[in-house]
């Protein structure tokens, strides 16, 4: 294996030297007096242990004390390979509210040491279930290390401690989240632009998020039978996707653009009783209020609806089981209620108080309301609106590459579009955002993946974003893939093709060729070769124009 992922580091053609120099690190350095020299004063070093999987490397813990407010301990964990460094730190995105100390990335999945990596990520400063976000309001430490201040400051000692145990002064820093990875890496780029050259960050969603999660929840206990089942939205997805499939001049079974698409959900309506193939009253009446979104007290959306692209997505959140659901934040829970309805239980524990019941307690039509949830977010300084101002980092020298899900209910593809064009606003317009900034929308991808998308569009854009930063090749048309004999994850085991740390699931479909193209181009299909079998699944019948 040693030998198959030095040909892979040596082809990339960057720091092929250094590639070959590590070799006698681990027996000489690996030990907890030699790294802790390395760290800054408020680092400790708990253990550095010689690891023979998944390639031979050194697994440093520590914690760092943070302070002023605190103290608080941060804990971290890095990873530093044997042999074949390429000269490359990755920094892991953690999802949900973190709680752990990572090994291996989520997004994309795998360990980025068999990608010749040196590897960190932390808890954020705290431990406990992933979706549970209490803390937040329990201590200003917690709070905040949460939101920056625990990956920044793991991000200074294991970048220091990288430097010094392959003694160089220059490597290459990147990171890679989504959804909770990508608020981290959003708000890493705009507090702490020096901490990292490129970035690739995907569905973090924004302020609005929760609401919608608590909206839902409430449509689906609005009355008896207005749930939402698996069953029923998988039947919706298979109608919706038959008519709209064709909208972008390709019949591929994916709805590229589902802003284009509209459906008459009223033909659906049950004659009577209930059937797997239609919908009844309450059932057609929760669909449309959830592609409508929930509506405040002016009268105006408070957030866009959720795509009608993909619907079986949905049920990831509205709950893979009817109510009543336990408010429980625990992985265990979540395979028994609604993922929306937990997230949004604890999050309103944080904002409004504890205890409260987001069914009952909590009215979106009233100003009050929606006044006391920001007025929350503002006390604990978490949850509130990002700033979209990445002037430093672009000063910095960084980059970043923005995705979004078409298809993801959760944190929507129309949302990452807004932050988009504020940052371009305070950049001096689009064309000056996309000398430092890119943004690609994933068709079919539901929340982080799944879906009918590809696989591994984020590992085909960390290739991109390294292109990027080292070789200063900006990208452009992208290709990713769906299937086990076209994807290539960037992080799998070299023998097997398998990846660690897997929480998402795969995508469904046929073998498929994903064209993705930086905003604002959009995916073409050569109609010339419509006629042709298997066309639409091959990216070279695929190109980026821009429309209009």
């Amino acid at each position: 294996m040693k030998t198959i992922l030095k040909r892979q580091l040596l082809a990339s053609g960057v720091f092929a030297s250094l590639a070959l120099s590590g070799t006698a690190l681990a027996s000489d350095k690996c030990n907890i007096d030699t790294i802790q020299g390395y760290s800054p004063a408020d680092t400790k070093i708990t253990s550095a242990t010689p690891t023979a999987t998944p390639v031979p490397h050194c697994r440093v813990e520590g914690t760092i004390t943070t302070t002023n407010p605190g103290p608080n301990e941060v804990n971290f964990r890095l990873q530093l390979p044997d042999e074949g460094w390429t000269g490359r730190y990755f920094f892991i995105g953690m999802g949900g509210s973190a709680g752990y100390v990572p090994t291996d990335s989520q997004v994309p999945a795998g360990n980025p040491l068999l990608g010749g990596f040196a590897v960190a990520g932390t808890d954020t400063g705290r431990q406990g279930h992933m979706l549970d976000w209490d803390f937040v309001g329990e201590s200003k430490a917690k709070a905040l290390d949460h939101r920056d201040r625990g990956a920044h400051v793991t991000n200074v000692a294991a970048q220091q401690i990288t430097k010094s145990y392959y003694d160089t002064d220059k490597m290459y820093r990147y990171m890679s989240g989504c959804s909770g990875g990508a608020r981290m890496s959003t708000e890493a780029i705009e507090r702490h632009p020096e901490d990292f050259d490129g970035v690739v960050l995907g569905a973090p969603g924004d302020w609005t998020t929760i609401l919608s999660f608590i909206y839902n929840a409430q449509q689906m206990t609005r009355e008896p039978g207005s749930w939402l089942s698996p069953a029923k939205l998988a039947m919706l997805e298979q109608k919706v996707t038959a008519h709209c499939d064709a909208l972008d001049g390709a019949v591929d079974g994916l709805i590229w653009d589902e802003r284009a698409c509209t459906y008459d959900f009223d033909q659906l309506k049950c004659d009577s009783g209930d059937g797997a193939e239609c919908l009844t009253a309450p059932e057609l009446k929760s669909v449309k209020a959830i592609l409508k979104g929930p509506i405040g007290p002016d009268g105006n959306p408070i957030r866009p609806g959720w795509p009608i692209s993909n619907m079986t997505a949905w049920s990831g959140f509205l709950g893979p089981v009817p109510p009543p659901w336990s408010p429980e934040a625990s992985m265990e829970n979540i395979a028994k209620s609604s993922g929306g309805y937990v997230i949004a239980s604890t999050m309103a524990n944080v904002y409004m108080g504890p205890g409260i019941d987001v069914l009952k307690d909590i009215d979106l039509t009233n100003q009050a309301h929606l006044d006391a949830w920001q007025a929350g977010q503002r006390k604990v300084e978490f949850g509130v609106p990002f700033k979209a101002d990445l002037n430093k980092f672009r000063d910095s020298g960084g980059k970043v590459i923005l995705w979004n899900g078409v298809s993801d209910p959760c944190c929507l593809d129309t949302k990452m579009n807004e932050y988009y064009h504020d940052v371009a606003e305070k950049a001096g317009g689009v064309a000056k955002v996309d000398e430092f900034a890119k943004y690609y929308r994933i068709p079919g991808m539901a929340h982080c993946g799944g879906g009918t998308g590809p696989q591994d569009a984020p590992d085909q854009m960390i290739r991109a974003m390294i292109d990027w930063v080292e070789n200063g090749k900006a990208p452009d048309k992208i290709v990713a893939h769906r299937g086990a004999e076209r994807t290539k994850l960037l992080f799998a085991d070299p023998e097997t093709g398998q990846v660690s740390g897997v929480m998402i699931p795969p995508p469904k479909g046929a073998p498929h060729d994903f064209t993705l193209c930086p905003y604002p181009q959009v995916p073409t299909f050569d109609k010339a070769m419509a006629s042709v079998e298997g066309a639409v699944h091959k990216a070279k019948n695929w190109s980026c124009k821009t429309p209009g």
